[in-house]
């Protein structure tokens, strides 16, 4: 069914709101647990679950607004999250419309891939990179860690996030 341009809207507006409340819940302080040293990075699979079942352009504008909000709190490197979003959101929308149909199983695999490639790409180019002491420590004490913990969120963000997505598309399930 197609939407309305006032349901596409509030669809939108909705998908950026949910954004920016795992934004908030990821960047400020004491609004997550934290397990460990290891924090959920909840931008990463509210971007992809959000974005699958939208076209590229649209999925590619959400990852590049979450990371626009993962940026705007990081001091190092301002871009990064922004590009690594963007890109990695087209391809997997991209994947979903010509190739896999939008099911949890290619999802959480998009999502464990996409955290695993944030992880390994931030480490090698702002740890590894600058020499910082340590380094080989810090990925098996903080970000392998926050990776596991982000892969284990995902099925749950997804059972929350899914009906909210069905029912903004007008969608019924089957």
């Amino acid at each position: 069914m197609e939407l309305t341009k006032r349901e596409k809207t509030i669809k939108y507006l909705v998908f950026c709101l949910l954004i920016a409340a795992a934004a908030l819940l990821q960047n400020v302080g004491g609004l997550w647990f934290e397990i460990g040293s290891a924090r959920c990075f909840f931008i990463i699979p509210v971007c992809v679950i959000i974005g699958l079942g939208e076209d590229e352009r649209t999925s590619a504008l959400l990852g590049l607004f979450a990371g626009l909000l993962w940026d705007i709190v990081s001091a190092q490197h301002m871009g990064f999250n922004c590009v690594f979003l963007m890109v990695l959101c087209y391809i997997v929308s991209a994947f979903e419309t010509f190739i896999f149909r939008d099911t949890f199983k290619f999802e959480f695999v998009s999502n464990v891939v996409i955290s695993f490639l944030y992880v390994i790409c931030y480490w090698l180019f702002f740890v590894l990179r600058r020499g910082v002491d340590g380094s080989a420590v810090s990925f098996l004490t903080f970000y392998f860690p926050c990776f596991v913990y982000t892969a284990l969120m995902m099925p749950i963000l997804y059972y929350i996030i899914n009906p909210l997505k069905l029912k903004l598309n007008k969608e019924e399930k089957i």
